[in-house]
């Protein structure tokens, strides 16, 4: 994800790059809906928990800059998905976690999965760019796997690879989200620890 985005909500970027920031986010398709899924996920933690730092009127700022363009079918099916993924969420009450400042102290995370088949299981996402540093989970016992990191609060994608070529999303995860190529990936929002 472009780390502009987040400078943009943190409200980070100088007024020439705000600027530029906007139109870019008019014109690219991919920049749009990175910040759609960001504004989107800052926008339920904001209802549940009143805990974001995103301007309430953010979204409609951006959209107003984009209004008289015309969006693609492709790129406006994409903003109801994220809608409708978000609306499920809302309306189960499972998302659990908020969105903070990205300096934030580092959060212990266990990932848990039972896969009574598996040989071995890799923890792949954003964090470790998708594997570049692979991440192996340990057998616990009865086919289950565990490993713990230290993330900085924010939101990640992940999933599993089981036996070095199935692609599986966490099936515990409270959150997914589509991954462009047909699939979908778990989300995580970790949220702050630190009390201030």
């Amino acid at each position: 994800m472009d780390k502009r985005i987040h400078l943009y909500i943190d409200n980070d970027l100088s007024v020439p790059e705000k600027q530029a920031f906007e139109r870019e986010l008019s014109e690219n398709r991919q920049l749009f809906h990175d910040y759609t899924k960001m504004s989107g996920l800052l926008k339920l933690a904001e209802k549940q928990y009143g805990q974001t730092q995103s301007p309430s009127d953010i979204t409609d700022r951006i959209l107003g800059t984009i209004a008289h363009r015309e969006r693609s079918y492709d790129a406006l099916r994409q903003v109801l998905r994220i809608a409708a993924v978000l609306a499920i969420v809302v309306l189960t009450g499972s998302g659990i976690f908020t969105y903070v400042h990205r300096t934030a102290n580092l959060v212990k995370i266990t990932f848990n999965v039972s896969l009574p088949d598996a040989q071995k299981v890799y923890l792949l996402g954003t964090f470790n760019k998708w594997g570049n540093v692979p991440e192996q989970l340990q057998k616990t016992g009865n086919g289950s796997f565990s490993l713990t990191l230290k993330l900085k609060p924010g939101i990640y994608q992940y999933v599993y690879k089981v036996n070095d070529n199935e692609i599986l999303p966490d099936p515990h995860a409270q959150l997914y989200t589509n991954d462009g190529f047909g699939q979908r990936n778990a989300v995580l929002i970790v949220k702050n620890t630190r009390r201030s």
